[in-house]
């Protein structure tokens, strides 16, 4: 399992089913950070800083929860957003997500390969389960 960065993708991906999905991937940093793939094929980092929340703001105070320790924390930071930054990326980026049907008890991976040469997406294809002979979390 591990950490992942999330990846929104505006450029026509091969699946439909899938393009207004969250993605996860793991070719950056894997702290969380939040990219675009653009429409126009540039992939942009949404760059955020974290604030630390007041109590009396916090989900359970006030409550009777709020007398755990662990419930204090919750909601105790957010993250704000400061701005978003143009990365210019030069390798291949993989990300990946699944569908599934709840009732049918269906499952479907989806996994797209980005190539970025100078900053600018070259091609995406659906990369097809196990061809790359690896585990996701090897990525």
């Amino acid at each position: 399992m591990g950490m992942f960065d999330e990846l929104r993708c505006e450029y026509p991906l091969p699946d439909a089913a899938v393009q207004d999905a969250v993605f996860q991937t793991k070719s950056f940093d894997r702290a969380m950070t939040c990219y675009t793939i653009t429409a126009d094929g540039r992939l942009v980092e949404h760059t955020a800083r974290f604030v630390s929340v007041p109590e009396e703001e916090r989900p359970y105070y006030g409550k009777p929860e709020w007398e755990s320790p662990v419930m204090r924390i919750a909601g105790s930071m957010k993250k704000v957003s400061t701005g978003d930054e143009e990365v210019p990326y030069h390798r291949d980026v993989y990300f990946y997500t699944s569908l599934s049907e709840q009732q049918t008890e269906s499952f479907e991976w989806f996994e797209y390969q980005a190539r970025f040469t100078e900053g600018r997406l070259q091609w995406i294809k659906r990369v097809e389960q196990g061809a790359r002979g690896r585990d996701v979390t090897d990525r």
